[in-house]
């Protein structure tokens, strides 16, 4: 794969799907929809969910779109979060394993690395990480945490999903 196979050499990798946002309107350009209130509870009940799995990143990376932003800020504050919180203009809508490449070619050695983005494009990625012939559709405000194989020819292993009022962690209790 076209991937450095060091840079990933077991690194965790959590994909967040941002909160529940205020609909579309005519008036309110799609980069600029925020996160309702019930979005920011139930995503920072998702966080604190996370950190009990054992969630600890070395570095969040978020798309620049509000909501996407703001669930990262939520994140890092739920689990007392002290590294960098950086936007990635690669995880605008339209982010899929080609700029994920590009993304990871960038950092540093990194154990734990979240992405807040947006779907289809998470679960798209998911899928493709796990070795599924699908997507892995994430739930608004989902958090998905897989360990990518040292050499990455085989399949990502899926650690956990938490999403909703629930924690998974076997693959096969995952609706599809």
């Amino acid at each position: 794969m076209w991937i450095d196979a060091d840079q990933c050499k077991g690194m965790k990798l959590c994909l967040v799907r941002h909160g529940e946002a205020v609909e579309r309107t005519g008036r309110l350009n799609d980069s600029w929809r925020y996160l309702t209130l019930s979005g920011r509870e139930s995503f920072r009940k998702n966080s604190l969910k996370a950190l009990k799995q054992g969630l600890a990143p070395d570095l969040i990376l978020t798309s620049p779109l509000v909501r996407a932003v703001q669930t990262a800020e939520i994140l890092a504050q739920a689990i007392a979060y002290v590294g960098p919180l950086e936007v990635a203009e690669e995880l605008a809508p339209g982010f899929d394993m080609t700029t994920f490449g590009t993304v990871l070619g960038r950092l540093e050695r990194c154990r734990e690395l979240v992405l807040v983005g947006h779907e289809p494009d998470l679960g798209m990625l998911a899928g493709q990480l796990l070795g599924r012939k699908d997507a892995l559709p994430l739930k608004k405000g989902a958090i998905l945490s897989l360990k990518l194989d040292a050499e990455l020819l085989v399949p990502a292993t899926f650690r956990w999903l938490v999403a909703g009022n629930k924690v998974r962690t076997d693959l096969a209790e995952v609706a599809d």
